[in-house]
């Protein structure tokens, strides 16, 4: 095998197949990315038995071929050739493999094509499109609460469901919600694409109008647009019953400055970190038309005051002398949804001290994107 091909795009290539390689395992193919050269077409592959990546680049062929070599290494080899280089890579007796610019002149062995595991194909039985742009948008919205600790398999994804032309992708991590929805026309239908998937799909899609196609085959998945695409099993087991949580009732709806309350919240983080532990007490003072953030911890005291754009207050308590309604939470865990809003104020719904904190955009129908905080107990 024999070809050229430009310094960064060879790069760019092998590094995101390479997302996919396995990190230690004693199968040495698994460490490495497969190289298949046909014509002046390339496609590198990565994967880890559970995650596939491929991608397509154009370079010069000489020689057809296919060769495994170690991924790490060989994009490090890629990487500090000088710029602007147009590399040569060829594969020579014993899987040994040159990679070469001008006088510099590299080799790293590689490993027989035959011992790169096969990637399942996948049946176009079902399978739909969807705008690059818009999928992108829908998983940096909600990626953020994906559960990162093996609490329960099926919260380590995105839920993925399709019902009455309308797709849902849902993340939680038992003790917070994010959950985005768009139009979509296809039959109803639902599965959990996992949290490694979901990361490097949002990191490889860009923001133009190009269509994604989506294959879902039994227990697989696969994401593919051009010259890219990434294959992963699917998760088993009960996801959270977000439906319940969306349909909840409020009975206090403040609506309120993203930024203003995310900058309030950071400087709350001052005080807070793993020794010393806190919630952020939020109470709400009717009559003032405004909320009183505050925490106190052995590093010091935080106290704000935020005043709130607009208040819908049902069933209001007119007893004298009653309490202001006081609600704890995570401060990380609003910020990130605050930061994932995209919107310039939303509207902060609650029904009682431990009842779910619901945040969405202030403008009736335009709530396609849902954010959901779990109050923390007060002692």
């Amino acid at each position: 095998m024999k070809f050229s091909a430009d310094k960064i795009t060879l790069a760019e290539a092998v590094i995101n197949a390479s997302k996919a390689c396995a990190v230690k395992t004693a199968f040495s193919a698994l460490d490495g990315v497969l190289l298949c050269l046909k014509g002046n077409k390339l496609t590198v592959t990565g994967y880890d038995l559970e995650t596939g990546i491929r991608v397509n680049i154009d370079v010069i062929g000489d020689q057809d071929g296919e060769i495994i070599v170690e991924s790490r290494i060989f994009s490090d080899m890629i990487r500090k050739m000088p710029e602007g280089a147009k590399i040569t890579v060829e594969v020579k007796e014993n899987e040994k493999v040159i990679v070469s610019y001008g006088k510099i002149k590299l080799n790293i062995q590689g490993t027989k094509a035959e011992s790169f595991p096969n990637i399942i194909e996948l049946s176009q039985n079902v399978s739909f499109t969807m705008k690059e742009k818009v999928l992108k948008n829908m998983l940096s919205q909600i990626e953020h609460a994906i559960a990162r600790k093996d609490i329960n398999p099926a919260l380590m994804g995105a839920r993925f469901d399709i019902e009455n032309n309308m797709l849902y992708i849902v993340a939680s991590d038992a003790v917070r919600l994010a959950l985005r929805k768009e139009p979509l026309s296809f039959e109803n239908m639902g599965f959990i694409v996992p949290e490694k998937t979901v990361v490097e799909l949002t990191r490889n899609l860009s923001d133009e109008e190009n269509d994604v196609t989506v294959v879902v085959d039994k227990n697989q998945i696969c994401f593919s647009k051009e010259n890219y695409a990434i294959f992963s099993r699917l998760l088993d087991g009960k996801f959270v019953e977000y439906k319940k949580l969306v349909e909840t009732q409020s009975n206090r709806e403040l609506t309120i400055n993203v930024r203003e309350l995310t900058n309030s919240l950071e400087r709350s983080l001052l005080f807070i970190n793993e020794r010393f532990k806190s919630p952020v007490v939020c109470e709400i003072d009717d009559e003032k038309n405004c909320i009183y953030l505050s925490c106190k911890t052995g590093l010091g005291e935080f106290d704000e005051e935020i005043e709130v754009t607009k208040a819908n207050i049902k069933n209001r308590d007119e007893r004298v002398g009653e309490k202001n309604f006081c609600v704890a939470f995570n401060p990380r865990f609003m910020i990130d949804a605050l930061r994932n809003s995209n919107c310039d104020e939303v509207k902060l719904e609650f029904m009682t001290e431990l009842a779910p904190i619901k945040i969405i955009p202030p403008v009736e129908g335009d709530s396609d994107v849902l954010f959901v905080v779990v109050p923390v107990r007060l002692k």
